[in-house]
C-alpha cells in the first residue's frame, strides 16, 4: 500500500512489516511479528490522525503515522 506522503507499506515473507521510501526504496522502518500476513494494509484517519492497520495471523495490528512533514519513523 502506498500513501501521498511518498511511504509505501507491505508484509515480508519473513513477517515483518517494512515502510519504505516511495521514490528512493530507503528503508524506514519495520516491525517483525513471526505472524503470515492474512490481509493487505489499510489505512484509516481517526481523530485527525492517519493509522496503517493489518491482519497478522489472528491479529490485526494498527500504527499511527507521524503528522505530515515529520517523518522519522526508523
Amino acid at each position: 500500500m502506498s500513501t501521498a506522503g511518498g511511504l509505501v507499506f507491505f508484509g515480508e515473507d519473513s513477517g515483518a512489516f517494512t515502510a519504505l521510501d516511495a521514490s528512493t526504496g530507503k528503508l524506514l522502518w519495520y516491525f517483525q511479528t513471526n505472524q503470515l500476513w492474512k490481509a493487505s494494509p489499510m489505512t484509516y484517519m481517526a481523530n485527525g490522525k492517519q493509522y496503517i492497520a493489518v491482519a497478522s495471523g489472528s491479529n490485526v495490528i494498527a500504527f499511527s503515522l507521524p503528522r505530515s512533514g515529520s517523518v522519522r519513523l526508523k
